[in-house]
């Protein structure tokens, strides 16, 4: 899709904002009005696909919003992918801990799905796509676990972890996109835009 309508990111993620301005692109600010739990509770489709149809149902509620109008949305989900299982965000401290152990020492994936929309004649054109990374976990103390919990980090991420973060160094390789575990791969962004 190539567009010179300007661009707005619907997330409520400063990490996704930190990485869009990285392309040095104008955007403005925005949050999708999508309940996510309620919609995901409605997908029936492969684990693997979850991201990319979320960050979809997030572009179909923000295309809603008057401050849609005339812009080119930019939405997008991540999943972490365990033994088959989506692990979201953590309810608690207490369930930060169980996902955090249940990663360590594992290989799993981290997906992130990406959503290009706009409204064109009152009708949604949404453009999308996902990028997947092999992610292993270091075998981490509790200690180290009790930690970084402490820090409040992993309230907001899915599968209770953020890999940027610069004193719990929690993952012992990817084999793919540093950004897309971060949160947003702007090489699948730029291809949609």
């Amino acid at each position: 899709m190539t567009t010179t309508l300007p661009l707005l990111l619907a997330s409520a993620s400063p990490r996704r904002r930190q990485l869009l301005s990285l392309l040095g692109l104008p955007y403005t600010m925005g949050v999708s009005p999508i309940d996510e739990e309620a919609v995901q509770e409605r997908y029936n489709g492969p684990i693997t696909g979850l991201a990319q149809w979320l960050a979809e149902h997030k572009a179909l509620g923000t295309l809603t919003l008057a401050e849609a109008d005339n812009h080119l949305v930019i939405t997008a989900d991540t999943t972490v992918l365990l033994y088959g299982e989506a692990l979201g965000k953590p309810r608690d401290k207490a369930h930060a801990r169980e996902l955090l152990l249940a990663l360590r020492g594992c290989w799993h994936h981290v997906v992130t799905g990406v959503a290009v929309s706009r409204s064109s004649d009152g009708k949604p054109e949404i453009y999308s796509a996902s990028c997947a990374t092999p992610v292993l976990m270091r075998p981490y103390s509790e200690e180290e676990i009790a930690a970084y919990i402490a820090t409040g980090d992993p309230l907001d991420k899915a599968g209770a972890y953020g890999i940027q973060h610069p004193e719990f160094q929690l993952t012992e390789r990817i084999n793919g996109c540093y950004l897309n575990v971060v949160g947003l791969p702007l090489c699948t962004l730029v291809n949609l835009l």
